[in-house]
């Protein structure tokens, strides 16, 4: 649909057709943009008060998001209990995961700890079946907080900690704890012993995944970049190493001990 076409359509109805920009404002959220992410849902037209649709649902949790990040966790708990119904209803494990993750954020914002953790509880009992890791790791520090706590949490607390795989949430602490920081402006770092050049952050995560088997086209989602940006990565981090492949390229660069 070309640009006349659009012009007389809603806000909302433009936001369905081009779903890309919530991924934009998503990643202006993570990179501590909450004015730009702000004005871009003021721009699609949505509010709390809506009734979300399921191909708008990216959307809306990006107002959850909003919301939480202006300390304003009422309204984006009642958007998110509607986005959690309209899930569940229809069996979208994959929703139900990212918005249970944020009704514990909300809850807890809220002070409602005991809510929170029974929220964050179910959303890794199902997360845990299918080795999501992302969906928690994208939300950086306050979800690590409330990770941490979850041990400790009382089990009269809807079961918390007690039914949740150890490893698998030390693997979550240790991944929103990556996601959370932001590393200070430094000097390049010196390249190591057998390596001309150093590889740069974006290119360590790039091979981090490579090295956990993931696919370009995954890379990319993951990263929320184009897909031929991770293609241009992967030939850069194959020269650095001298490699021929990913496979000899991962394996020169545990050798080299850049990844475990």
């Amino acid at each position: 649909m070309g640009e006349a076409g659009r012009a007389g359509l809603s806000p909302q109805v433009i936001t369905l057709f081009n779903p890309v920009p919530s991924l934009r404002a998503r990643l202006l959220l993570a990179q501590g943009d909450v004015d730009a992410a702000t004005r871009w849902t003021t721009a699609a037209g949505l509010s709390p008060d809506d009734e979300p649709d399921y191909p708008r649902e990216p959307a809306y949790l990006v107002l959850a998001r909003v919301l939480l990040a202006h300390n304003d966790p009422g309204p984006a708990l009642t958007l998110l209990q509607r986005l959690l119904g309209a899930a569940v209803s229809q069996g979208r494990a994959g929703s139900i995961i990212e918005i249970q993750a944020l009704r514990a954020l909300a809850l807890a914002a809220c002070g409602d700890h005991a809510g929170a953790f029974g929220a964050l509880t179910e959303a890794l009992t199902l997360a845990g079946r299918h080795g999501y890791v992302r969906v928690f790791a994208d939300e950086g520090a306050p979800m690590r907080a409330l990770l941490a706590q979850l041990p400790a949490a009382r089990p009269g607390h809807q079961d918390t900690a007690h039914h949740i795989d150890p490893g698998y949430l030390a693997a979550l602490l240790r991944a929103c704890g990556q996601a959370g920081a932001t590393p200070p402006h430094r000097r390049p770092a010196a390249a190591p012993p057998g390596l001309v050049e150093p590889l740069t952050d974006r290119e360590l995560e790039v091979l981090r995944l490579l090295a956990a088997g993931k696919p370009n086209q995954r890379i990319a989602q993951d990263l929320f970049v184009a897909l031929n940006t991770v293609k241009k990565h992967v030939t850069h981090v194959l020269g650095k190493l001298g490699a021929a492949n990913r496979t000899e390229a991962v394996a020169r660069a545990r050798d080299l001990g850049l990844i475990p």
